[in-house]
């Protein structure tokens, strides 16, 4: 995966397929907190104190997230 920083966005090419992907403010934190292992739920109480939102709305929104970069296959789940 490269990825670049235009602006406040992060672009991303998959090496792999070819494909781009563009993220913007809540993605992209959430992309550069990935840049290091971190647990799902450490993560998520990171953002919700980052950004003064419930935990719950933060849990749910980034699960998404996390969900989708895996089928993507940009990110792999990792036991502890």
């Amino acid at each position: 995966m490269l990825d670049a920083s235009v602006d406040d966005e992060s672009v991303l090419m998959s090496i792999e397929t070819g494909h781009y992907y563009t993220m913007k403010v809540t993605s992209r934190a959430i992309w550069e907190r990935l840049g290091t292992p971190v647990r799902v739920g450490d993560l998520c109480a990171a953002l919700a104190a980052a950004y003064r939102a419930p935990l719950a709305t933060v849990e749910a929104d980034t699960l998404e997230f996390l969900n989708y970069l895996e089928a993507q296959k940009m990110i792999e789940r990792r036991a502890e």
